[in-house]
């Protein structure tokens, strides 16, 4: 009998594409989105669950009571957009809502499933790191999500795996996009700022990293016995992970530095 893995938000592209590869290694699949209809194709038993609400994950708890999951993977993320002094609470807290409390509730409700030696994973970004202007509410919940991972495994002994990918060519970009419409729209000094967050959101739906080439990546870490706690995937993502060795000051006069450029060129 092969090894069961759940995989939440199933939907996503980059989710879709790792799920094909774990299938053509011979993974029992379970997974979830929020407009599950039930079996997918053989295989493949799908869930409904909206990470956002603690409902579906209670009811979702019941049915997979008997079943014990060597992995679970967590793709489940938006990303809210915008100026710190523009934001507001409602927006932040739509944006952990989902990327931290979402994760927070996989953990209380999904992983007591786990098998002994099993392990959780979530997707993360390098915008953990914390150094991209105008996603303050994406940086915060990816940032926070890794420290509440790297806690739990502290405390339980529990295999977590934190993947940073950079930017990946998927259809999250265009999400995004339609997501923040209203607030990439509304006229204000940052204008020129907003402009670019949207050209440059459509550039990587075209031409950042090969979604294929990082689910197989992801493949790969499922399949390790002891996986590292953290994969930074892409050099951009491996990049971004430098500034923590400099000092705050120089990596924020870089950004806005290179931000300032990219704009001004168009």
């Amino acid at each position: 009998m092969g090894k069961n893995i759940l995989v939440i938000a199933s939907t996503s592209e980059l989710a879709q594409r790792t799920i094909t590869e774990l299938k053509n290694q011979g993974y029992n699949i379970y997974t979830t989105s929020r407009h599950a209809a039930g079996v997918m194709e053989e295989g493949v038993i799908e869930y409904k669950l909206n990470v956002a609400d603690e409902y579906d994950f209670i009811h979702l708890k019941e049915k997979l009571s008997s079943v014990q999951f060597d992995t679970i993977i967590n793709f489940a993320g938006i990303a809210i957009a915008g100026a710190v002094d523009e934001l507001s609470e409602i927006e932040l807290k739509k944006q952990l809502d989902v990327n931290l409390f979402g994760l927070l509730r996989i953990i209380k409700y999904l992983c007591p499933n786990l098998a002994k030696e099993g392990k959780l994973i979530n997707v993360s970004s390098m915008a953990s790191y914390g150094i991209f202007p105008f996603l303050s509410p994406y940086c915060i919940s990816k940032a926070s999500a890794d420290i509440l991972l790297n806690t739990y495994s502290i405390e339980t002994g529990i295999k977590t795996v934190s993947i940073r990918p950079g930017a990946v060519a998927t259809k999250f970009w265009e999400s995004s996009i339609e997501l923040n419409k209203d607030t990439l729209k509304d006229k204000s000094k940052y204008n020129k700022e907003k402009e670019f967050i949207v050209k440059n959101a459509n550039k990587n739906s075209l031409h950042a990293a090969n979604p294929i080439a990082v689910a197989k990546k992801i493949t790969n870490i499922v399949n390790l016995k002891n996986p590292k706690t953290v994969y930074n995937l892409g050099l951009d993502s491996k990049l971004a992970k430098c500034t923590r060795f400099l000092p705050q000051g120089i990596i924020n006069s870089i950004v806005r530095f290179t931000l300032k450029k990219r704009i001004k060129k168009g």
